[in-house]
């Protein structure tokens, strides 16, 4: 069963992070203002999405290292220990390593 919607993204984030994607060996800032799915676009890495609220799971990848905030509607508390919908999470810590 989904679990339910926590804090969307509207409120503002106040840090930024890294973004390790650890197949590719690639290391991308994320500013406060960013989306993780709009920083892989720009950096020519294909994310498929749809919804880009964490409705859908379109966007949903496994993640290895960090500390994801999930903003997502789509993913179990379970699935939330390996994967993050990418469109609507953060990171509470420095670096968030993904498996891309």
């Amino acid at each position: 069963m989904p679990n339910t919607a926590p804090d969307t993204l509207e409120t503002p984030v106040e840090k930024g992070f890294e973004l390790v994607l650890l197949r590719q060996g690639l290391r991308l800032p994320v500013e406060p203002a960013e989306r993780i799915t709009d920083v892989l676009q720009l950096a020519g890495v294909a994310i498929e999405t749809v919804c880009e609220q964490g409705i859908c799971g379109t966007c949903v990848t496994r993640w290895t290292a960090g500390d994801p905030e999930h903003h997502d509607r789509c993913l179990t508390d379970e699935e939330r220990s390996t994967h993050v919908a990418l469109c609507c999470a953060r990171n509470r810590g420095a670096t968030l390593t993904l498996d891309l």
